[in-house]
């Protein structure tokens, strides 16, 4: 196998995915600016709107953060407002987290800050390359899934 080098031309896929990846989170957090939470805290926001009931292990798998940072992330969403936390009425360990108006608004202002980030993405693919890109990138995910020592 042939050593790829900065200076053979040839493209580094994941370094052009470490840059777009960057790229996306500077444009979703300027995006997000008005809103009063960041990237990580609207992908929290929008898990808890399709799930009251999520554990925090899948809400930090979700911010791509640590289970001890999510805890914190969770203090913070609560002590601002945007969400509630309150024991689960049958089942003493469970805590049930629901978002309140304010998170549901800013959850309503994350997914469309998302959507005009993603879009002007993919401006220059057409649909078929678009979803194209989107199952190449799941394929690439799963290849390296559970890899991880």
């Amino acid at each position: 196998m042939r050593k790829m080098t900065p200076s053979s031309g040839e493209a580094w896929i994941g370094y052009s995915l470490k840059i777009t990846q960057h790229r996306l989170r500077q444009r979703l957090e300027a995006e997000l600016a008005g809103t009063g939470v960041s990237a990580a805290q609207n992908a929290v926001l929008l898990a808890i709107g399709d799930n009251p009931q999520i554990s925090n292990a899948s809400l930090a798998r979700a911010a791509f953060v640590t289970p001890q940072s999510m805890q914190g992330m969770l203090v913070t969403l609560e002590r601002d407002g945007f969400i509630l936390r309150t024991p689960h009425p049958e089942h003493g360990r469970i805590i049930m987290t629901e978002l309140t108006e304010k998170g549901k608004a800013a959850a309503e202002a994350g997914a469309m800050a998302s959507e005009t980030v993603e879009r002007q993405m993919l401006a220059g693919l057409t649909k078929d390359e678009a979803k194209l890109l989107g199952e190449l990138l799941q394929r690439c995910a799963e290849a390296l899934e559970g890899t991880d020592k």
